[in-house]
């Protein structure tokens, strides 16, 4: 699944947004989204079991753990350019894996703007 996003990615930083180091950007990008789902999830799993606020430094910790993997995942060994000459697909379906791609990054971005509000209402309980 993480390779289909990241070739996916990687056209849109080709072809839509062009970018002189389209890898490094794509590695950061897929982090970021990588990072607000992971967040997410663990912000409503604290808020609603512990009544717990996760910190912002925790948060942008667990971004960097995981650009730091997505980077020696990706980048460093290589594999980032190999899915673009193997281009990975969801079940062999281009306009699907354009529609799963862009919902993945609809959906975790779309928490920085409905997380906060969730997170206020759960700790108010």
């Amino acid at each position: 699944m993480m390779n289909v996003f990241y070739y996916y990615y990687y056209l849109f930083y080709t072809k839509v947004l062009p970018d002189n180091q389209p890898h490094s950007t794509v590695v950061f990008t897929l982090s970021f989204s990588l990072s607000l789902l992971v967040n997410g999830l663990l912000s409503i799993i604290a808020a609603s079991v512990a009544n717990y606020n996760m910190s912002n430094y925790i948060m942008a910790g667990l971004f960097v753990m995981i650009m730091v993997v997505n980077y020696l995942v990706f980048y460093r060994s290589g594999k980032g350019k190999r899915l673009v000459k193997e281009k990975p697909k969801f079940y062999n379906n281009h306009k699907l894996s354009i529609l799963l791609t862009f919902m993945f990054f609809l959906i975790t971005t779309s928490y920085l703007f409905w997380g906060p509000i969730l997170l206020k209402s759960i700790l108010a309980k």
